[in-house]
């Protein structure tokens, strides 16, 4: 009986020392499931806290955000364009007789009156014999325009020679001295001398004897074609011009009157030539008033309201130069069909304005120079005129005088005022989308 109670007690405490086994190994398992449940959480976690970390700075930093721009020096020009045509008092020339025109006047050259600007060989003359004409004529200005080198001249080519052997010594006389400040000097004076001994000296002959001659036979030249030859002479001063383009009749001042849009889209030209052969009563030639011009263009009827008459404007041929001149609103015609003519009169000097008659111009309305600054930056604080700028992440606003502002851009200046600790300068930065900014408030972390 003892035995079977002992055994008894020896199964049920193995029993339980088995289940205690199983659970205390479940537990293990339970523990070690548990463990790896959160080192797998604490990445999910940690991936969470960034999103939402990205996700509030994104907001704050938009909130904050700022568009600026660099404030620097500029300009702002508005301007017309208009096309048109030149109007000039200006006298044309005619041919004398049949033959072959020569110009002796200079292109745009300003002769007086009575100067001989032209002339005209006839037919039967040698072309060969005026070519000669013209390169003795040349020959003779360039030894006679030499003052410079008159002393050389006076005298023969053994002069010559030993007014260089003296300079030579003097290059001696320099290096003995250790003086050779004057080197420079004494080259410049052998250079010379070398280079207008060919003109003293050809064949022997000193520069008066070739002169001489030089001038002999251009007399025996014109002589001999003296019955051939017309002179033309200038009917009055004025700029000389060769270049006959078919507007003259019809773009006198005294046609200045008819300045409409209609007479303007109506002008036409002649189809003109001039060549070296002309024909007798042919203009050849004409004198320009060298003093006035006129421009007559054509632009909308809502441009001219940007002027009135007696209004002083500045004008550009931008075909012509790049330079801008004065001038004077003379006349605006009444509207046709949109369009008006205006007329702008000035006295100044423009490249090739004497001989050019269908241009192109730019019509000046505004020209303003200061800081250049987008339009949309511009506000008005308690009455006065400013911007924001970035100073030290914060938004301050600076006053400033509006110079210009066509809507898009702005010209202003800086204000310096008693009033407010800032003032704007080169290269601020300057706000641009202001709103909901105030002075103060910060715009960067």
């Amino acid at each position: 009986m003892f035995s079977a109670i002992r055994d008894g007690l020896l199964i049920g405490g193995s029993l339980v020392a088995n289940t205690t086994d199983n659970s205390n190994i479940r537990l293990q398992k339970r523990r070690k499931r548990d463990i790896k449940k959160r080192l797998f959480l604490i990445p999910k976690l940690i991936f969470v806290f960034l999103v939402v970390f990205l996700l509030i700075s994104i907001f704050f930093r938009s909130g904050n955000s700022v568009s600026t721009y660099t404030a620097l020096n500029g300009k702002i020009e508005e301007y017309v364009l208009a096309d048109g045509y030149i109007f000039r008092d200006q006298e044309l020339i005619s041919s004398p007789s049949d033959g072959y025109f020569e110009c002796l006047a200079d292109e745009g050259e300003r002769v007086n009156d009575g100067s001989t600007i032209a002339a005209v060989y006839k037919s039967a003359v040698d072309p060969a014999v005026t070519e000669e004409i013209s390169q003795l004529k040349t020959k003779i200005a360039d030894l006679e325009k030499d003052e410079a080198a008159a002393d050389i001249y006076s005298a023969n080519a053994v002069k010559i020679e030993l007014n260089i052997s003296e300079e030579a010594q003097k290059l001696t006389q320099v290096r003995d001295n250790n003086n050779f400040s004057d080197i420079v000097s004494i080259k410049h004076s052998v250079d010379d001398y070398i280079a207008n001994k060919q003109y003293a000296v050809e064949g022997g002959k000193t520069k008066e004897n070739r002169l001489s001659e030089m001038k002999a036979r251009l007399d025996e030249l014109e002589s001999s074609i003296d019955g051939e030859r017309e002179y033309i002479y200038a009917p009055r001063a004025g700029i000389f011009s060769s270049k006959i383009d078919g507007y003259e009749d019809v773009l006198g001042i005294e046609m200045m009157g008819d300045a409409t849009p209609r007479y303007i889209n109506g002008i036409s030209k002649n189809n003109v030539t001039v060549g070296t052969t002309v024909t007798n009563g042919e203009n050849v030639c004409k004198i320009i008033d060298n003093y006035e011009w006129y421009f007559v263009g054509l632009i909308s009827e809502k441009e001219a309201e940007n002027f009135k008459v007696d209004q002083s404007i500045s004008i550009k041929f931008y075909d012509l130069s790049d330079s801008m001149v004065s001038g004077t609103v003379k006349a605006i015609s009444k509207p046709e069909d949109g369009k008006v003519a205006i007329t702008v009169y000035s006295t100044r000097y423009i490249d090739s304005i004497y001989t050019t008659s269908k241009v192109s111009a730019e019509l000046l309305t505004e020209s303003s120079e200061g800081i250049k600054v987008p339009s949309s930056s511009l506000r008005v604080i308690d009455g006065q005129q400013g911007v924001y700028v970035v100073r030290l992440g914060v938004a301050r606003f600076v006053p400033v005088e509006l110079l210009y502002n066509n809507k898009e851009w702005a010209i202003i200046k800086p204000v310096i005022s008693t009033s407010y600790e800032e003032h704007l300068e080169v290269y601020d930065e300057i706000i641009i989308n202001t709103k909901g900014i105030e002075d103060g408030k910060v715009v960067r972390q």
